[in-house]
């Protein structure tokens, strides 16, 4: 190992002394590399002085032959040993009182002439190891703002405030030598009773909620807390002032912390985008909502705007009574621009959601503009709500939802407007338990869907009248079973998930998992895949883009045949 190396490694510069109190032991000092010779059965000692509670790394090259490597502590007690060989490795330990450890180093194989280099690489001591953790990544703004406070520039943080009220928060900025990462800093400004704030970004304050807790700079009404953000992320977030306490999900969920802290968690007062601002909610302005943060590398979204002289489909919205689920529901129907009812049947879009389809992901917009582009055909779209507290019951693969789908709700809107019946040019469609309800429709009625959209489908879960006897109804996964036992149908998927749909307790049914799973099982039995991972979580900021994505995927070959 060479000496640039032990110095790179090494943890803290320490005052090591000489002091041979064993005849014949060479000092070892931090970053000094030593060479040695063993001649058959030959023993070589070092000495190493270190405080009490001192961690040390000793690094040894063994030049292809198997070394013993024993300590002694101060009173020539043995203490930590190691083989080490053929290969290079390391002997950590801990000391457990001041003074000179002896270091000795014998061949295993007592025949052997060895050649040999031992250095000490690190030392660390004990209140350096229990030292608060400095942060994983610095704002540079927030770094220099902090400098001219104690400097005593008092006209500093009133020039930031006033420089963030231009600019808007969060603050985005690079981190040197990391290409995938930026530094995204959560700013608030303080008033005489605060005591924390908590940066709500699901999943991650889960995991380590005191890691999303902002910090205060010095006396200042600043309030900061700087995260290592992905460049391509796109979030909702919202930040919860005196937040109560929370444990890691690991640990157990505590919902009197979670309720107290969604209680307080309101947007981002200098973020000006906010998310799902509920214009005729009663809840003031300044708690409705979330904020919205895109990261400089975030996908675009290109088709969720209205484009001035692309022509505009038509949606009406009409109540669908079914006889044998006993309930009625709102079904938005799109029609595409220059619809005829004389026109060859148009292909069908199937989604479930019908209010969140077209509020949250502005779907005819979305379909305006793929087809004035050419990117898919004229389509027909059938967005089906919810019954009054169905949603949780029939789309997580009710086989008694399904089959009134395809029995009555198909049929009833079949005798009114001109689609196909063609399962190739049918796609069914939907996010969350609606993405889990896709996949269950096109494996249960393939012969009326032939295409699944499915947008961070909820594929962990377990449907409660199933009768899965190949796994504990816990188990995740049950979609991939269904698709593993059940013979090839002719069906097409796109598939998304994003890379926060991970478990914040640490278990393994998660969306990401799971879609994953999903995947890989398709593909092993012949299925056409389309598959993504998005930059974001479980939410519809990033679905209103990834539908174009699966629209295109699924139905973009046959824009030009019509």
């Amino acid at each position: 190992m060479s000496v640039k190396r032990a110095f790179l490694i090494a943890f803290f510069v320490v005052t090591v002394w000489s002091g041979a109190t064993h005849a014949g032991g060479a000092d070892l000092k931090l970053g000094q590399v030593r060479e040695g010779r063993l001649n058959p059965g030959e023993t070589q000692s070092f000495l190493v002085s270190l405080g009490d509670s001192d961690f040390a790394e000793l690094g040894v090259n063994p030049r292809g032959q198997e070394l013993i490597v024993k300590t002694y502590d101060p009173s020539g007690k043995p203490f930590r040993g190691a083989e080490i060989g053929p290969q290079e490795g390391k002997l950590d330990f801990v000391t457990e009182a001041s003074g000179a450890y002896r270091v000795e180093v014998s061949a295993v194989d007592k025949l052997a002439k060895v050649t040999y280099t031992i250095a000490l690489e690190g030392v660390v001591t004990l209140a350096a190891r229990i030292a608060p953790l400095g942060p994983l990544v610095e704002s540079p703004r927030i770094r220099a703002l902090k400098a001219s406070v104690e400097r005593g520039d008092r006209e500093s943080v009133k020039s930031f405030w006033e420089e963030v009220k231009k600019t808007g928060a969060p603050l985005i900025e690079p981190i040197p030598g990391d290409s995938e990462n930026m530094a995204a800093t959560f700013l608030w400004r303080g008033k005489p009773d605060t005591h924390n704030v908590m940066v709500l970004w699901t999943p991650y304050a889960g995991v380590v909620p005191d890691e999303y807790l902002m910090a205060r700079l010095g006396q200042t009404d600043v309030w900061y807390k700087t995260i290592k953000v992905d460049r391509r992320m796109r979030l909702a977030y919202t930040l919860a002032p005196n937040a109560a306490r929370l444990r890691p999900f690991s640990l157990g969920i505590d919902l009197d912390a979670i309720t107290m802290i969604a209680a307080a968690a309101r947007p981002d007062p200098l973020n000006p985008r906010h998310w799902r601002d509920d214009p005729h909610s009663v809840d003031a302005a300044e708690y409705r909502g979330s904020s919205i943060l895109e990261m400089p590398d975030a996908p675009l979204q290109p088709w969720i705007i209205r484009r001035p002289g692309v022509p505009a489909g038509q949606v009406e919205k009409r109540r669908f009574k079914s006889v044998a689920l006993k309930n009625e529901r709102e079904v938005a129907i799109y029609l595409p621009p220059h619809y005829s009812p004389r026109a060859k049947p148009y292909p069908l879009l199937v989604v479930f959601d019908e209010e969140a389809y077209l509020t949250l992901v502005p779907t005819p917009t979305i379909l305006d503009n793929l087809i004035a582009e050419r990117r898919i055909p004229p389509m027909v779209a059938l967005l089906v709500g919810n019954a009054p507290g169905a949603r949780d019951r029939e789309l997580v693969c009710n086989p008694e939802f399904f089959r009134a789908l395809v029995t009555e709700l198909l049929p009833w809107a079949h005798g009114l407007y001109n689609f196909t019946t063609d399962p190739r040019q049918t796609v069914v469609a939907g996010s969350s338990a609606g993405g889990l309800a896709a996949a269950c429709a096109g494996l249960w009625y393939p012969e009326t869907f032939g295409n699944v959209l499915a947008q961070s489908g909820a594929f962990h879960l377990t449907p409660p009248s199933s009768r899965d006897s190949t796994a504990s109804s816990s188990e995740p996964n049950w979609m991939a079973r269904q698709f593993i036992s059940s013979p090839r149908k002719p069906l097409r998927f796109y598939l998304d998930t994003g890379t926060t749909e991970f478990n914040a307790t640490g278990g393994a049914d998660s969306i990401l998992f799971c879609t994953r799973v999903l995947r890989d099982v398709l593909r092993a039995k012949g299925y056409e895949v389309h598959y993504q991972e998005f930059a974001g979580g479980h939410d519809y900021l990033s679905w209103r883009g990834t539908l174009a994505d699966g629209l295109i995927a699924l139905m973009g070959k046959t824009a030009s045949a019509r």
